[in-house]
């Protein structure tokens, strides 16, 4: 009898923290285009760049600004430490060399399950990778833990506004990843690198965005070749489309290229309605959402 009561004791104990973990929410930003999400039992990883502090984190074939060819990119920050070993999904909105650098490559789990753009799929087969789960820009693929369901919805990024840049630099994807436990339902859009297009009006559709998740910088604004990303202007518009809860931007401060402060988003907010939703998140601060 009385191991019977240990019995129940120890399963009401694991009831309960499977009951907690399920309405726990975090966001840590890691540098650069690199976070780590926690949406209940699922704990997802984005585009990830684990290369040291340096002037030689990562090459580009033609710098954003200069057009420099196989230029080096300068890290200014190292990228917060966090648990690998705990990551269910690693989510890729595309794997260019500032999106998915060598050292990730050769420390994260093969096994890992990993969505990523479809057109992306052999790429990532080269690296090591086998459970690949690759969409187009409207296909789904869904995760479940007992009563909880993670949706990742994979939605247009246009990486730049206009040939012949638009065209070199590939198709992206950015994600609508939604949490389900029972009738509650948290919404989270990343957008990957990406430029304002009309089409993002239609975002609308997938319902209330609990958290907006912007890649900023605005990579190349500085120079001839062309604007590859959001800038202040363009993520007001998403966000006055969408009206996000909270906004915590990525991809801004760590590497030489981006070239726009993230206090410009915070200024351009100053004066709207969407203020108090910004979160500016210092790599390595774990966020409760």
């Amino acid at each position: 009898m009385k191991s019977f009561k240990i019995y129940l004791f120890v399963l009401g104990v694991l009831f309960a923290g499977s009951a907690a973990a399920q309405h726990q929410k975090t966001f840590q930003w890691i540098g650069g285009p690199t976070y780590v999400l926690q949406l209940g039992n699922f704990k997802i990883l984005t585009d990830p760049m684990f290369s040291p502090k340096g002037d030689s984190a990562f090459m580009i074939k033609k710098h954003p600004s200069t057009g420099a060819a196989n230029a080096y990119i300068q890290r200014y920050i190292a990228p917060a430490a966090f648990d690998t070993s705990k990551i269910d999904i690693l989510l890729v909105s595309h794997p260019h060399a500032d999106h998915f650098d060598r050292e990730a490559r050769n420390t994260l789990n093969k096994q890992l399950n990993v969505v990523a753009p479809a057109a992306n799929i052999s790429t990532l087969r080269d690296w090591g990778f086998t459970h690949i789960a690759g969409l187009k820009w409207g296909d789904t693929t869904e995760f479940k833990k007992g009563n909880e369901t993670l949706r990742i919805i994979a939605v247009e990024a246009m990486h730049a506004k206009d040939d012949p840049l638009k065209t070199e630099l590939g198709k992206g994807n950015g994600y609508i990843v939604e949490y389900t436990v029972g009738k509650k339902v948290y919404r989270v859009y990343w957008t990957g690198d990406t430029v304002w297009f009309d089409d993002m009006q239609q975002y609308a559709r997938y319902g209330k965005i609990n958290l907006f998740i912007p890649d900023m910088g605005a990579v190349g604004a500085d120079g001839s070749i062309g604007r590859r990303g959001l800038n202040s202007p363009d993520c007001l518009r998403i966000i006055e489309t969408l009206h996000p809860d909270v906004i915590a931007p990525v991809h801004h401060s760590t590497f030489s290229m981006y070239v726009e402060p993230i206090a410009t988003l915070q200024h351009t907010l100053d004066t709207t309605a969407y203020a108090k939703r910004l979160k500016i998140v210092p790599a390595g601060k774990v966020v409760t959402l």
